[in-house]
């Protein structure tokens, strides 16, 4: 009987004429055609793919969750698993915790590692709340994060060493992680600018990157059009509304 992952399908070790299905928690008739129908039905695959984005594998007849440190029972299907409370719980808390934080949990999640990786700390972190918590919090990382941030912010440095300059808001920042984070988090105007634009860019194909990184350009850049926009609220949508705009999506 095979009991690869694409399968989940285990004898029971209680009857000669059935199977269980590892994954779905269910016994299925010992039957090529019962077992090759429940195996190319949408709960098994949908079993499966929540299997690779919530840490559980599959070894040695055994389901087990990462996250939880928890083999599951019998009773047990991966669904039923995902949606009871402790593991529900450590998915939020860790999405929380790394949310914005340039960690990503999806090596981790389908098994590939056994840590998460920071980017903008180039480090390796072990998968616990209290270390990821721990290491989010430190300074050395925020102000990774900080840096990381700035050019997509459109913050840049001035001669005056204490002060950074906002050029989405034209006003100057004073330079610490505490002032530019809360300023990028926080400050009302700067928020709703980028609200604003990309409410305004999406589906249309225009970048403002250049806009942001690069202290004296003044223009975003549509690539349908192939052309320079200046880069505010009232020319985006001028341009998004002309016709030889909307005449590439017709």
């Amino acid at each position: 009987m095979k009991t690869s992952l694409l399968y989940g399908i285990l004898a029971d070790a209680n009857s000669k004429t059935r199977v269980r299905c590892v994954f779905c928690g269910v016994y299925i008739p010992k039957a090529s055609k019962c077992i090759e129908q429940h195996t190319n039905g949408t709960k098994h695959k949908e079993n499966i793919e929540l299997m690779a984005t919530n840490g559980i594998s599959f070894n040695n007849d055994v389901l087990y969750c990462k996250p939880c440190k928890h083999t599951l029972t019998e009773d047990e299907s991966v669904s039923k698993h995902i949606d009871g409370d402790d593991h529900a719980n450590w998915m939020t808390a860790i999405e929380d915790l790394v949310d914005g934080e340039f960690i990503s949990l999806e090596p981790y999640l389908s098994g590939e590692k056994d840590e998460v990786y920071c980017e903008v700390c180039n480090t390796t972190i072990d998968c616990a709340l209290l270390n990821i918590e721990e290491h989010v919090n430190s300074f050395n990382h925020r102000a990774n994060v900080c840096d990381k941030l700035k050019p997509l912010n459109g913050i840049f440095p001035v001669e005056n060493n204490d002060e950074v300059w906002c050029k989405v808001c034209d006003i100057y920042l004073e330079n610490t992680v505490k002032g530019i984070l809360e300023h990028i988090d926080d400050d009302e105007q700067h928020v709703d600018w980028f609200s604003e634009m990309e409410d305004l860019i999406e589906d249309h194909e225009i970048s403002i990157e250049d806009y942001l990184t690069n202290e004296h350009e003044n223009n975003a850049f549509c690539n349908t059009c192939q052309i320079e926009i200046i880069c505010n609220a009232q020319s985006i949508e001028d341009h998004i509304n002309s016709d030889s705009h909307l005449s590439h999506f017709s």
